[in-house]
């Protein structure tokens, strides 16, 4: 058994803890982008419009057909233009207009869309696929029937969206199923399943365990093509715990009420496995309202087909930490499981700690340093771990935190570079909003008094919802661990 807490050579944690991309690169595809693919799309509006996320904007004061030049000219710079139709025919003193940055706008489009309109909007798209292709023979057994608290999703007027096919989704350069794998590539639509995608962050720190569940998908490497697409995950049907493949088609499900994307977004730089995988755990468990809610260790089951979750929680009497999962120490047998989080067992019994790390009774309590060391073991072992904050809704935050709400975590550090710091690296499901006001922030005064810390950690500095806390920090705000006790050693690419 590993000493607990014990470090691994520098060599390997990088290799598990590769530096997320950064915007820019995940934008350099649009700057080299093949010219022909690009298109212009007009909207005549009455200004009012929708988005997921708003760039910069700037407001020019000059010649309308002037600035419709530069905005074409630089697909990979805007992404959308704005201006007063009448006023093109102004005297040019007069004029101005509006451009928007493709760096941070997401979903942008204008409503309201009318012939007496006032205003004009011209988009920027990028024509990846063949935008008009017949899809009947591939149409999968359950996206036309998805439903999302009580509606039912698609109709003549609200059809799904496949990506690159100029419906607004993923309209981009460089589309793919996947290519480098990270967990920034992950954010969260409007379905309530942070607890799965939080669950998939963590796995994304490992490229081949995403492979390996898009590995019965032929032809993955040259996909999404110009023809219908169709993908085959396997995940585990949880009442066997055999490996089950789970077939999707292309189309990704739409909101009941329009405006985009009912689940995650493709990432910046147009990787698409996570669209793909979420779908096929909707299709699995029985609905999107079957992932509303739930548990990281119900969805590294589902992932992995590892039975060893652990779930661990303060002791409200001792303020201590207590094991628990699904088996039963009466019987030493595993409850019933469902794919499904709502459904099967949905309680925990205590359980004896993981053997890796030190073990102990169902009865045994652990203080946060005894705990810490044994997620340092954990880490050390490529287990994978997740965290929740407390109690409350997702739209009230702490210090940053949110409430109610899952994170990954994705690394544990003890005594970083002999310092006697012990940090740990949390991700938030939804690419954004980090923990603020701590030690070790993004504008934390951490770094800049132990800059040994900062080179051996090298963390980044952007709201993508990676972030650092210290151990007393994150105890703080987190009282519930979870541990997939599995390693995923196997997993790790260079």
């Amino acid at each position: 058994m590993p000493m607990i807490g014990a470090r691994k050579p520098l060599e390997q944690m990088a290799a598990k803890a590769k530096p997320a991309k950064s915007t820019e690169e995940k934008l350099s595809g649009f700057a080299t982008a093949d010219a022909s693919k690009w298109v212009v799309e007009d909207f005549v509006f009455s200004s009012s419009y929708t988005y997921v996320t708003m760039g910069s904007k700037e407001v020019v004061k000059g010649e309308i057909t002037e600035g419709i030049a530069k905005f074409e000219a630089d697909p990979a710079q805007y992404v959308a233009m704005q201006y007063q139709t009448a006023m093109v025919d102004w005297p040019v003193d007069q004029q101005k207009y509006t451009l928007i940055s493709r760096a941070g706008t997401k979903g942008y489009m204008p409503t309201g869309c009318a012939p007496d309109g006032w205003m004009t909007a011209k988009i920027n798209k990028f024509q990846a696929l063949e935008p008009d292709v017949d899809l009947s023979a591939i149409k999968d057994s359950v996206t036309d029937d998805f439903a999302y608290h009580g509606h039912l999703l698609h109709n003549d007027k609200n059809v799904p969206l496949c990506p690159g096919r100029g419906q607004g989704c993923a309209d981009i350069p460089g589309l793919k199923i996947i290519g480098d794998v990270d967990p920034s590539d992950i954010a969260q639509g409007a379905v309530g399943d942070c607890w799965l995608l939080s669950a998939i962050s963590a796995l994304a720190e490992f490229d081949g365990a995403i492979k390996k569940l898009f590995a019965k998908t032929e032809g993955l490497e040259e996909m999404p093509r110009d023809t219908p697409n169709v993908y085959t995950i396997t995940l585990y049907d949880l009442t066997t715990w055999e490996p089950v493949d789970v077939t999707v088609d292309e189309r990704l499900c739409a909101k009941a009420a329009g405006g985009g994307l009912l689940g995650c977004h493709p990432s910046v730089d147009g990787e698409l496995w996570v669209c793909y995988l979420e779908k096929a755990v909707a299709a699995h468990c029985g609905g999107w309202d079957e992932i509303d809610g739930g548990q990281c260790t119900h969805a590294w089951s589902l992932l992995t087909g590892c039975r060893e979750q652990y779930t661990i929680r303060r002791d409200k009497e001792s303020g201590k930490f207590t094991c628990m999962g699904k088996k039963n120490a009466n019987t030493d047998t595993w409850e019933e499981h469902a794919n499904s989080p709502h459904q099967g067992f949905r309680g925990l019994w205590p359980m004896a700690w993981p053997e890796l790390g030190g073990g102990g009774e169902y009865s045994a309590l652990l203080d946060e340093n005894e705990l810490f060391e044994r997620m340092c073991a954990w880490d050390d072992a490529d287990y994978i771990m997740g965290c929740a904050s407390k109690a409350g809704s997702d739209s009230e935050a702490t210090d940053g935190i949110v409430d109610g709400h899952a994170y990954s975590v994705l690394r544990c550090v003890n005594d970083v570079a002999g310092t006697e710091h012990d940090l740990i690296k949390v991700r938030n499901p939804w690419g954004k909003g980090e923990f603020e006001s701590g030690m070790w922030d993004d504008d934390g005064p951490g770094w800049d008094q132990f800059p040994e810390v900062k080179a051996e950690l090298q963390p980044v500095m952007r709201d993508d919802g990676v972030f650092w806390v210290s151990k007393q920090e994150f105890f703080e705000h987190f009282g519930t661990i979870y541990l997939s006790a599995k390693s995923m050693t196997e997993f790790l690419e260079d």
